[in-house]
Order: structure tokens, then sequence, then C-alpha cells
């Protein structure tokens, strides 16, 4: 019997290729994620001297990072946890939207 709810998918194991990253990044990144991957990636081998892969190396460590991040539970708690006493709800969150936009009149 899994212990996992029905609902949330695992998280996927540690992409160890290009194509693995691009389908973790699809499927758990966040909206433009993946895009952004590319267009960084594509940025970052037009501007390597050949023989020099580090800034593509470093795209990818960076990608791969955030997708791990963003799949582990205990860092995105972290990431939700309150700061200086202050902890965000979806009425806070509404409310702070009504008074940046004047409907505090």
């Amino acid at each position: 019997m899994s212990t996992q709810p029905e609902h949330e998918s695992p998280a996927p194991a540690r992409p160890a290729t290009l194509h693995e990253l691009r389908t973790a990044l699809s499927r758990y990144g966040l909206p433009g994620d993946r895009e952004a991957f590319e267009q960084a990636l594509a940025t970052a081998l037009d501007s390597s001297p050949i023989g020099d892969l580090a800034a593509v190396a470093e795209v990818i460590a960076t990608y791969r990072h955030r997708l791990t991040l963003r799949t582990d539970e205990h860092a995105m708690a972290s990431l939700a946890a309150p700061i200086g006493g202050q902890q965000w709800t979806p009425a806070a969150d509404a409310f702070a939207r009504a008074r940046a936009a004047g409907g505090d009149r």
C-alpha cells in the first residue's frame, strides 16, 4: 500500500540526461521553466568557446537544482514558512491585492 496520496505524483528521480531534465521540467517545473531553460541553454552554448562548456554545465546544474527544490516537500515547506512572524494566507493575499488596487477606501 502506498503512503503517497493518490492526487500527488511521486517526485522524479534526479535527471541524468538532458532528455530526462527537459521531461522533468515540463512535468514538474513551474510554468515557463522549460522555455527559460531552453533559452539559457542555447545562450550558454552559443557564447561558449569550443572545448569549454562550463557555462552550459552551469545552466544544466542550475535547472537540475531548481527542479530538485521544486519536488522536495521539505524545501517547498521551508520556502512557505513564515518570515518575521508573518503568515501567508490566501485571504491575506487577496486583501493585499485589493489594498494595492485602491480597494481600501
